[in-house]
C-alpha cells in the first residue's frame, strides 16, 4: 500500500485473494485477466476454491483461513447465498477490505433485502471496508488493480481522472470512451448497493489523491450521508480538484402533502442541484456532456487566476466563425475583440481590411502564405486578452508531416505563451485514434463539436470565476443568533410568525391586526390607501381559497364593506376556523418574488427562491439552496432564474432592490438553519421588491412547525 488512508486496503492493496476463483467464473476470469494486463504481480494473487488445487496457474487454497500471511483485499466472486459466510471468514482472517459482485440483494425483493441485512451485519462485525454488492468493482491504476467484472481495455492508462459511479454499466462506457479519446484514469469505483462504503467514502479518498485533478461522477439515487459527502466535496474543491456530477432521475418530484407552496416546488433533483453547486461541483446533463466536460477539465487544468480572460477561436471557414459567435454568446463564453496590434497583423496577413479577428478565419492561408499563417497564429497566442485558444484546423485520417508540424507548432506556442489549447470539430466528427494519442502527448485537448466544446468551456470558466471570487468558502455568521422562542407545532399564528421574522431582521409590509370594522378603518387611515385586508387564521393558510383577501381598497367605506363581507363569507365557508383577526396592510407595489423553506428527506431544510405571486406553482421558476447561505450566494441563485430580467426593470420599470432581496434570503436561510428539523415549511409569498435602495417586504407569511 502507498498510503495509510482509510481506503488504502481497498484501492492500494498489494496482495489479494480471489474467492470463487475459476476459469468458468466470469467475474473471476476477467479480474485475473485485467490484473495481468495491468501488470499486477501474479505472485500476490491468491485464488480460493475448495474444489481446485490450481486456478490461473496459481496455487489455490480451499479457504481464505488457510492462506498464510496477511490478505488486505478479498475479491468475493461468489453468489449471493454464499456471500455472508465468505465475509465472515474474511473477518476471521483479518482482511481489511472486500468487493462483492453478486446481485440478488435489496434490489431483488423481500428475500434479497433480508439477505442484504445479513450481509451488512456480517461486514460490520468483520470490520470489512466493503465495496458492493451488485456492482462490477473498481479500477486503481497506481496499484495496478483491475478489480473489474468486465474486460478492461488493454490500453487503459494512468492519468488525472477519478470516477465514482452508481451504475457499473455507465462507468464501463465512460472508461471505454475515455480510453478511445486518450484520457487517463487513476481510481474508478462503482459502489453498487453501498451497504458499507458509499460515495462519500470514495470521494473522500479521491479528494486526497494528488494524482487526481478531475472527479467524474454519476448518481441514480441521491448520495447517502449528505453531510459527509458535502465535507468530502469541500475537501476536493479546497485541494484544487474539479468534481463533475451527472444525476439521473431529474423528473421525479417529491410527493408530499404539504400546506405551503414551496413544498410542492422543491423537487429532490432541484434541492440536490443546489447542494452540489454550493459545494463547488459542476452539474452536467448527459453522458456525452460528462465525457466532453471531463476531457476539457482534465486537459486544460484549472486556472482561477485567468478567470477574467477570454477565448480565441481559430478556424478555416467564415461560416464557422458566425456559428461559433452564436454558440459562444448563447453559452456565455467571452470571445473578446483583439488588440489593435494583433488585429493589424491579421488584416495584413489575410488582406482583409474588415476582419474582426476573433473568431479568426485563416482560410487557406497555411498553404498560400505559410509565413503569414504562422504570424496570425503567433499573434493570437500572444494576445493578452486571451487565456485559451480553440482551433478547428485540418485533422487528416493519418498524421502527415504537414499536420504533425502544424500541431507541434500549436503546442510550442501554447507553452511559450502560457495558453491552454483545445481542438474542436464542427459536428460530431470522429477522428482517428492516432490523433487522440498525439494530441494528448502534445498537451492539446480534444473536445469535439462546437456546441459541446463551448458548453464545457463555459462550465470551466464559470467554475474558475467562482473559485476566484471565494464562492465556495465556508459561510460565516455576521450576527449572533436570535434567542429561540417556543413555537409549538403546526401552522403558527400571525403574531408568532411576525415576531420570529422580525428577530431575524426580515421586514414585513406595514400592517395592523384588527378585530372590528371600525378598527380596520382606523388602521387603514393610519397606514394610508390603497390597503389590503386579510382574514388571519391558522386554519386558513391560503386566503384566496376562502375569499379571505381583498386588495386595492381606496377609502374608508371600501374597507368597512370589505371587512364585513369577508368575515361573513369565511364564517359561512369555514365555520370552525379560529380567527385571530383581520390584518390591515399597506398595499405596496413592486416585483413579486417568493422566499420559502421546504424539507428534503435527506438534506433537511432547503431554501427556495423564485418569482412569486398567485401563479408561483404554474411558473415553477425557483432556485434551491441548502441553509445557511451568504447574500452573495442568494443573489447568484436569484440571477439564475429564468425570469430574472424582471429584477433589472422591464417596460419602463426601475431596477428592483435585488441586494435587499438577497440579504433577506440569506437571513431566512439562517432562520431555517437554526430551526433545523423542527421546521416543516415556510412560505413568504409574495415578497415585494421595491426599486433599488428602497427595500423588500414580505407581504404574506406562513410558517408550519413539525
Amino acid at each position: 500500500m502507498f498510503t495509510d488512508r482509510p481506503l488504502a486496503p481497498l484501492f492500494e492493496a498489494d496482495r489479494l485473494a480471489i474467492i470463487g476463483a475459476s476459469d468458468r467464473n466470469h467475474y473471476a476470469a476477467n479480474i485475473f485477466k485485467n490484473l495481468q494486463n495491468m501488470g499486477f504481480d501474479a505472485s500476490r494473487i491468491v485464488p480460493i476454491n475448495p474444489g481446485r488445487s490450481e486456478v490461473f496457474g496459481l496455487k489455490t487454497y480451499p479457504s481464505i483461513l488457510e492462506v498464510p500471511g496477511e490478505i488486505p483485499l478479498a475479491v468475493i466472486a461468489v453468489n449471493n447465498k454464499a456471500a455472508v459466510s465468505v465475509v465472515e471468514q474474511a473477518g476471521k482472517k483479518g482482511v481489511k477490505a472486500g468487493v462483492i459482485f453478486a446481485d440478488g440483494f435489496a434490489e431483488g425483493g423481500e428475500e434479497g433485502k433480508k439477505l442484504q441485512q445479513q450481509l451488512t451485519q456480517a461486514a460490520k462485525a468483520a470490520g470489512l471496508k466493503l465495496l458492493g454488492p451488485n456492482c462490477m468493482g473498481f479500477v486503481s491504476l497506481r496499484a495496478k488493480l483491475g478489480i473489474w467484472g468486465g474486460e478492461l481495455p488493454k490500453n487503459l492508462r494512468a492519468g488525472n481522472i477519478g470516477c465514482i459511479f452508481q451504475s457499473s454499466g455507465m462507468m464501463n462506457l465512460v472508461i471505454n470512451m475515455g480510453v478511445k479519446r486518450g484520457l487517463g484514469f487513476h481510481v474508478c469505483a462503482s459502489g453498487g448497493n453501498e451497504i458499507i462504503l458509499n460515495s462519500a467514502d470514495y470521494l473522500a479518498y479521491q479528494a486526497e489523491c494528488p494524482e487526481i485533478e478531475v472527479i467524474a461522477t454519476y448518481f441514480e439515487a441521491a448520495p447517502k450521508e449528505p453531510e459527509r459527502f458535502g465535507v468530502a466535496l469541500d475537501r476536493a474543491i479546497a485541494n484544487g480538484k474539479s468534481v463533475l456530477i451527472l444525476r439521473a432521475g431529474r423528473t421525479e418530484r417529491a410527493k408530499r402533502n404539504v400546506i405551503a407552496h414551496t413544498g410542492q416546488l422543491a423537487g429532490a433533483a432541484a434541492a440536490w442541484d443546489g447542494f452540489f453547486e454550493q459545494h463547488g461541483a459542476v452539474i452536467v446533463n448527459d453522458l456525452d456532456d460528462l465525457i466532453d466536460t471531463t476531457a476539457l477539465f482534465a486537459g486544460a487544468k484549472l486556472r482561477p487566476d485567468k478567470h477574467d480572460r477570454g477565448v480565441g477561436l481559430i478556424t478555416i471557414s467564415g461560416g464557422d466563425c458566425t456559428l461559433l459567435c452564436d454558440i459562444a454568446d448563447q453559452e456565455g463564453v467571452a470571445v473578446p475583440e483583439l488588440s489593435p496590434e494583433t488585429q493589424k497583423v491579421m488584416v495584413e496577413s489575410l488582406d482583409k481590411p474588415t476582419l474582426l479577428g476573433n473568431p479568426l478565419d485563416v482560410e487557406d492561408l497555411q498553404r498560400i502564405n505559410a509565413e503569414g499563417f504562422d504570424r496570425c497564429l503567433e499573434k493570437c497566442f500572444q494576445e493578452p486578452k486571451i487565456d485559451m485558444v480553440g482551433v478547428r484546423l485540418n485533422l487528416p485520417e493519418t498524421i502527415t508531416p504537414a499536420s504533425e508540424k502544424l500541431y507541434q507548432r500549436l503546442a510550442d506556442l501554447s507553452a511559450a505563451n502560457d495558453k491552454r489549447v483545445f481542438v474542436l470539430t464542427r459536428a460530431t466528427e470522429p477522428i482517428a485514434d492516432v490523433w487522440h494519442e498525439r494530441l494528448n502527448s502534445l498537451g492539446l485537448t480534444f473536445t469535439g463539436d462546437y456546441r459541446k466544446s463551448i458548453r464545457a468551456l463555459s462550465r470551466l470558466r464559470t467554475n474558475e470565476r467562482d473559485r476566484a471570487s471565494g464562492r465556495f468558502n465556508p459561510v460565516t455568521r455576521t450576527e449572533s443568533a436570535p434567542a429561540r422562542p417556543q413555537l409549538g407545532s403546526g401552522v403558527l399564528s400571525y403574531e408568532a410568525t411576525e415576531k420570529l421574522l422580525q428577530a431575524y431582521g426580515i421586514a414585513l409590509a406595514p400592517a395592523v391586526m384588527t378585530r372590528s370594522a371600525g378598527e380596520a378603518v382606523q388602521a387603514a387611515d393610519k397606514l394610508g390607501y390603497p390597503c389590503v385586508l386579510k382574514v388571519t387564521s391558522v386554519d386558513i393558510p391560503h386566503k384566496t381559497e376562502f375569499a379571505a383577501l381583498r386588495l386595492g381598497l381606496e377609502n374608508r367605506s371600501a374597507v368597512e364593506q370589505a371587512y364585513d363581507e369577508m368575515m361573513s363569507r369565511v364564517r359561512e365557508a369555514k365555520p370552525e376556523a379560529n380567527i385571530e383577526g383581520v390584518l390591515v396592510q399597506k398595499q405596496i407595489k413592486g416585483v413579486e418574488s417568493l422566499l420559502g423553506i421546504s424539507r428534503d428527506d435527506q438534506l433537511g431544510p432547503t431554501l427556495v427562491m423564485g418569482l412569486g405571486g398567485v401563479f408561483v406553482e404554474i411558473l415553477a421558476d425557483v432556485a434551491i439552496r441548502i441553509p445557511p447561505i451568504s447574500a452573495n450566494e442568494a443573489r447568484r441563485a436569484l440571477e439564475s432564474l429564468k425570469g430574472q430580467k424582471v429584477f433589472s426593470g422591464v417596460r419602463g420599470a426601475p431596477p428592483a432592490d435585488l441586494d435587499t432581496l438577497a440579504e433577506t434570503a440569506a437571513r431566512l436561510s439562517w432562520l431555517a438553519y437554526d430551526l433545523g428539523d423542527d421546521i416543516a415549511e415556510m412560505d413568504l409569498n409574495p415578497v415585494v421588491v421595491l426599486p433599488k435602495g428602497q427595500g423588500a417586504f414580505a407581504v404574506d407569511a406562513l410558517l408550519v412547525m413539525r
